[in-house]
This record gives C-alpha cells, sequence and structure tokens, in this order.
C-alpha cells in the first residue's frame, strides 16, 4: 500500500493501536481513512467514530477486506473497498478512485486563506469593520478589533478579489477568541451571490490542486 499511495503523494500515518486511531480519526481532520477490517483492532469502532466526528463524518474511507467482511464494511460506512489479496494495479485502481472523491470533499471544505476587508453588522453590537481571513463556501473566518459572541447573528458584504460582485452573508458566530478572530457560519446567501462565489472558489482551489495532483493520477484521470 506504501507504494500505491505514494503515487498519489497521498501523506500517511499508520496507526497499529487502537486508542491512538480512535483519537486520531475523532479530533484531526483527514482526506481518507484506510481500515484493515480483518486486523486484530475494532475497525467498526474506528469507521464509527470517524463518521460521528465533526472533521471527519464526510471523509473518504477504504476498507481493506475479504469476501466475508465486505458487506459488512460497506454497511457500517466504508466508500471504497481493496480486497485481499490486493495486488497493485487493483489498489491502485480503488485508490484513484478515492482520490477523487477525496478532492471532491476538499473541495466542498476547504477555505481560501484572503485578506479582504468586510462590512459587518453584529446583533446587539451595530456595525464594526473587519477583515476576512480565510473563506469557503459555507463559512467565514473574521479578524475584528474586539471579541464577538458566539451565536450572535452577523450580516455582511464584501467584494471578491478579481470580480465587481458584491457577496451578501447572513451568518451566525460559531467560535471566537479574545484576540478578535471569529468563525462565521453562513445561514443564508441569496443563489446569485452563491453561484458567483462558488465559481471564484473552484478557480483558487484548481490553482492549488494543479500543484497538489500528482502525475500519473492527472493523466490517468484526464483520459
Amino acid at each position: 500500500m506504501n507504494q500505491v499511495l505514494s503515487n498519489f503523494a497521498i501523506e500517511t500515518e499508520v496507526c497499529c493501536e487502537l486508542g491512538s486511531a480512535l483519537e486520531i480519526v475523532t479530533h484531526r481532520r483527514l482526506d481518507a481513512v484506510i481500515v484493515d477490517w480483518d486486523d486484530v483492532h475494532d475497525p467498526i469502532r474506528i469507521v464509527r467514530a470517524a463518521r460521528k466526528s465533526s472533521p471527519n463524518s464526510n471523509a473518504t474511507i477504504v476498507a481493506v477486506v475479504n469476501m466475508d467482511s465486505e458487506t459488512h464494511a460497506l454497511l457500517v460506512g466504508a466508500n471504497f473497498m481493496i480486497h485481499k489479496p490486493a495486488n497493485e494495479d487493483h489498489a491502485r485502481r480503488c485508490m484513484r478512485a478515492a482520490y477523487g472523491t477525496m478532492l471532491q470533499n476538499r473541495r466542498r471544505a476547504a477555505r481560501v486563506t484572503v485578506d479582504l476587508p468586510v462590512e459587518a453588522r453584529i446583533a446587539e453590537v451595530g456595525a464594526l469593520e473587519a477583515r476576512i481571513s480565510d473563506l469557503s463556501v459555507g463559512g467565514l473566518a473574521l479578524q475584528c478589533k474586539r471579541p464577538l459572541e458566539i451565536n450572535r447573528e452577523v450580516l455582511a458584504h464584501f467584494s471578491l478579489p478579481g470580480s465587481g460582485h458584491v457577496i451578501h452573508i447572513s451568518g451566525k458566530v460559531v467560535n471566537a477568541n479574545g484576540a478578535g478572530r471569529a468563525g462565521i457560519r453562513f445561514s443564508f446567501v441569496p443563489e446569485e451571490d452563491i453561484d458567483v462565489l462558488e465559481n471564484w472558489l473552484a478557480t483558487e482551489l484548481a490553482k492549488l490542486e494543479k500543484a497538489e495532483i500528482p502525475s500519473d493520477y492527472a493523466e490517468k484521470y484526464n483520459n
């Protein structure tokens, strides 16, 4: 598997103990989780922990299975399966499909680092000037001159670099610290604005992915 994963420029961390595996899938964001279904450790518990966690509820899960465990792995939540005894060609084809899903998930969740001025109005605070430090299709990070309280409603508008279109959003503060940084989760974005935002983010993320997608994957994917 190490040789196959290296072809896709996937950085790996091997966990040989159940406790460390559960800790990682619960608290660290992962693009993929590869589980040996017939190992002595509890694969069902690992997959369920990943699916219940906030960082990895949508992570791509690849199960290494035999004929007896294939159905069980699918029912628990595996997306792809590598069958034992695995040969390199089969494993590569499976990981190529999984890699496509990983990129799609990353695109949905990924935040683009920016430095944009924004005019915002915070419930029970009023208008304030702030800057957006990162942006995704579902939210943004604000840097303000004063701390914000969690669950405050937010109205804001801003312009995207290279675009004359003004994006309007409403949302809620979902995390914040004493230094004035706050995470905003969108609750509503007008349809016209979300289309512009999604297209802009797709362009910016494609630039990043060009540097990340390995040539082996790109050639076969495009063919």
